[in-house]
């Protein structure tokens, strides 16, 4: 049979089963590789064929999936299992899902994608947002990706996350946000609000609003304290001064650092007497400046004045009104003892020591002796001068001023005498032809040596107060009268003086003897005196002043005439 013979055969056979053979006494060889007769399919032994079987009929499509004849499916089968696949999706983006075959050897096959391709819906591995689009951005894959700032896997250089923020910029405010994230960025915002110790001085500050700026002279703003004015504001408050006046005569007008913020107007007072400047300075009188008028009382004798002493009392060699010449006498004590009442120590025994001394330590009375003959301190002065000062002097008025003063009187032959800064007592002085001051009866206690009068001719004071220091101890005397003889005409000493006060037993309580002073530092005074608290002696020389408790004290003085000036 030709070859075209048995084509036409074989497709009149795949026609089906309901075809006879036309000649019968052909006989078929199923397996030769022809398609004879009564065979659907012949394929060569050899070779398998999923679509004929052994029988040479089709197997493809008979709804089984014969795996012996290469089956990979069958058409024949509508779904499921066995059924063959018309396309192929595996549902993941990352595979090529490729169709292969058709018929009952039809497969999927699923290849995954390794090509970087935009808009196939795939990020294959080792892609990111940055070379494939498919892909998304992951925060600590160590790329920085769209959506990101920074990476938190790049740990330095480009890309890395900012950890703090510093722009060296001391101006702006140094923000870090997004901090551990992806988004960590660093933001530098201006400042631009004064605020004192930041570190800046924002745009429009100075130093009155913002401690951080710094003085600029000329920025038309008043910076104290080290601007007294700025050279930028032209007037008012602030301004520098071009010009200085006061107005005041006895000042010098001086413009200091003209031209600086540091200008100011200084007025130093004129001190150098000048004639003609208008201005009669401290110190300076009519006679060394023509721009002082004469003044009573300045202590310089000028123009119209016979004399000036300086101060106001009118009954002295001056007068107030720098007319009248009065010329002082004054007699300073040259001694003073204490006669009644006497002072005691308790130490071991009661101890008198008003004329005695104890444990090495002279005696009150040598303790005042001492003191108004000495120079303790080497000042130049003697320590301790009362001074009996009449202006003037006449033994024959019925009265006359006296002064009591405690003077500086110079240690140095002959002493003369001048006015200290002390208190003055003030006093009036009577002439007596009798005997001017003694004791009161029933006041005193029979001391030895005994209290001295003053015969006459002599003066006596009225009742006045007077304050000494006795050894140190300040003893206040009340109604306290001053009396002596005069020895010559007129008068060159003082004999026979006598010193008589009283002071209360509560002032003598109150009168605490200076800590300086040893033993008996810190205690009342009335426990030195007969009769006081705390007292030694067995007796009391407590008297009485009108009505009142305490102890009459009475001194006696000789004094000497001495030069005096006010």
């Amino acid at each position: 049979m030709r070859a075209s013979s048995f084509v036409v055969l074989a497709l009149l056979i795949s026609c089906g089963d309901n075809i006879k053979p036309e000649r019968p006494d052909v006989i078929t060889i199923c397996g030769n590789g022809v398609v004879e007769v009564g065979e659907q399919c012949d394929d060569d032994d050899t070779v398998k064929d999923p679509v004929c079987d052994a029988s040479c009929r089709f197997t493809c499509g008979n709804g089984v999936v014969d795996d012996d004849m290469g089956e990979l499916c069958d058409t024949g089968i509508a779904s499921g299992s066995g059924a063959c696949p018309r396309s192929c999706d595996d549902g993941v983006a990352c595979t090529d899902d490729v169709l292969n075959s058709s018929g009952c050897t039809a497969e999927c096959v699923h290849s995954t994608i390794t090509a970087r391709v935009d808009g196939d819906g795939c990020c294959p591995a080792g892609a990111d947002a940055t070379t494939d689009g498919d892909c998304t951005s992951i925060c600590g894959n160590g790329v920085v990706e769209p959506g990101e700032t920074c990476d938190t896997a790049i740990t330095a250089g480009a890309g890395a996350c900012p950890m703090a923020c510093d722009d060296m910029l001391v101006c702006t405010t140094d923000v870090l946000s997004g901090a551990g994230t992806c988004q960590a960025a660093c933001s530098f915002t201006p400042i631009t609000m004064p605020m004192n110790g930041d570190g800046c001085c924002p745009a429009g500050a100075n130093s009155t609003t913002d401690t951080d700026c710094v003085v600029v002279c000329g920025n038309g703003v008043y910076e104290p304290p080290s601007e007294t004015c700025d050279t930028a504001i032209a007037s008012g408050a602030g301004a520098c001064p071009a010009a200085c006046d006061d107005g005041v005569a006895c000042t010098s007008n001086v413009l200091g650092n003209a031209g600086t913020c540091q200008a100011l107007c200084v007025f130093p007072p004129i001190t150098n007497p000048m004639n003609g400047d208008g201005c009669c300075p401290s110190g300076a009188n009519a006679n060394n400046d023509n721009d002082c008028a004469p003044m009573c009382g300045n202590g310089v004798v000028e123009a119209g004045e016979q004399c000036d002493d300086g101060n106001s009392n009118n009954n002295d060699a001056c007068a107030n009104n720098c007319t009248t010449n009065i010329v002082p006498t004054a007699f300073r004590f040259t001694d003073l003892d204490l006669r009644d009442p006497h002072i005691f120590i308790d130490f071991v025994a009661c101890n008198d020591v008003t004329d005695r001394s104890l444990l090495g330590q002279p005696s009150i009375n040598g303790q005042l002796q001492t003191s108004i003959q000495a120079d303790g301190n080497g000042d130049g002065l003697l320590d301790f001068s009362p001074t009996l000062v009449f202006r003037p002097l006449s033994q024959t008025a019925a009265t006359m001023p006296l002064e009591f003063h405690f003077a500086n009187c110079t240690a140095a032959s002959p002493v003369s005498c001048t006015k200290s800064g002390g208190t003055v007592t003030m006093a009036t002085a009577t002439n007596k032809s009798t005997q001017c001051l003694t004791f009161t009866p029933g006041t005193v206690h029979p001391y030895s040596p005994a209290i001295t009068s003053t015969p006459a001719p002599c003066f006596v004071t009225n009742p006045v107060t007077v304050t000494l220091a006795i050894s140190g101890i300040p003893i206040t005397l009340h109604d306290a009268q001053v009396a002596a003889t005069y020895v010559g005409n007129p008068a060159t000493s003082l004999a026979n003086g006598l010193l008589r006060g009283f002071i209360s037993e509560a002032d003598a309580d109150a009168t605490i003897i200076p800590s300086t002073i040893p033993i008996v530092g810190g205690k009342p005074l009335s426990s030195l005196l007969a009769g006081g608290s705390g007292s030694c002696p067995s007796y009391s020389d407590k008297d009485v002043n009108n009505g009142v408790m305490g102890w009459w004290f009475y001194l006696n003085f000789p004094a000497a005439l001495v030069p005096w000036t006010d």
